[in-house]
């Protein structure tokens, strides 16, 4: 574990990914000691299977836990805490995201285009896996709802004057006094409606529907009924039996590299504090 800096100070790229990586070893071993189904999710599960640990050019951590045992996590964790460093922001306590966030309490974090520093910190994602109708166009239908809702959240999160481009910039610039007038809580709870559409036990189908890679996340649930053991860093936890069919799914023909300008970073500023 990485210790405790001078408050103030910058925690260097190389510390953050040690950080984060000890905010998934101890949720999932909260997991396991509470009886929650967790898995590796996104390029967490990528980089397990391709690199044993992190993607070279990536530093962000994701899980899905089932909607039952994101349920449970999320009741017991106000009464049993993680760990002593660790909170775990809900948007129903706390002004954050519409989905979990396991949160280093020692550490700051600013998101290079999303205002985050309120309570973010060093952090590991973990979204609810959620069921869909066994039809497809009408899966599509609801997650295409779930993508507006997204951008909505993100519209009226976003950091003045950034953009991946001057152009984006200078219309998220006109558009910014509107924008904070955006309902955030009201957002998650209509994200947090959609879910609770169709149950998960009794769904064939499933996907993180409050934020995830839109129809891609039309995913068979027999992948996720059981879990297998892989290697992340110095680390095992657990993957979806059928790995490869989700990776597939999710990214295609993941284990061939994208070319060097499509290796994008996921870009932010920690500091202890």
């Amino acid at each position: 574990m990485v210790e405790k800096g001078k408050s103030g100070s910058v925690i260097n790229y190389d510390d953050a990914r040690i950080i984060t990586l000890d905010i998934l070893k101890s949720v999932a071993f909260y997991c396991d000691c509470n009886g929650i189904q967790y898995f590796l999710a996104y390029g967490t599960l990528l980089g397990a299977v391709r690199h044993k640990g992190y993607i070279p050019w990536d530093n962000d951590i994701d899980i899905y836990v089932p909607r039952p045992d994101y349920e449970k996590l999320r009741s017991i964790v106000k009464r049993k805490p993680v760990h002593n460093t660790i909170d775990i922001l809900d948007f129903n306590e706390n002004k954050t995201f519409p989905f979990l966030k396991a949160v280093d309490n020692r550490t700051v974090l600013a998101e290079k285009y999303l205002v985050t520093e309120e309570l973010l910190g060093v952090y590991v994602d973990i979204f609810p896996l959620d069921g869909l109708p066994d039809n497809k166009n009408d899966a599509f239908k609801l997650l295409k709802k779930s993508a507006f809702l997204n951008k909505l959240y993100s519209l009226s999160n976003y950091r003045f004057n950034t953009g991946s481009s001057r152009t984006i910039r200078i219309l998220k610039d006109l558009f910014y006094p509107i924008s904070r007038l955006l309902p955030k809580k009201r957002i998650c709870n209509k994200l947090d409606g959609l879910c609770e559409v169709y149950s998960y036990n009794s769904s064939k189908y499933v996907g993180n529907i409050v934020w995830g890679y839109g129809t891609r996340e039309f995913l068979h649930k027999e992948w996720f009924v059981k879990t297998c053991e892989i290697e992340f860093e110095d680390g095992v936890f657990h993957a979806p039996i059928n790995y490869d069919e989700y990776l597939k799914a999710i990214y295609g023909d993941y284990m061939t590299l994208p070319s060097v300008e499509d290796r994008v970073i996921h870009y932010f500023d920690t500091k202890w504090k």
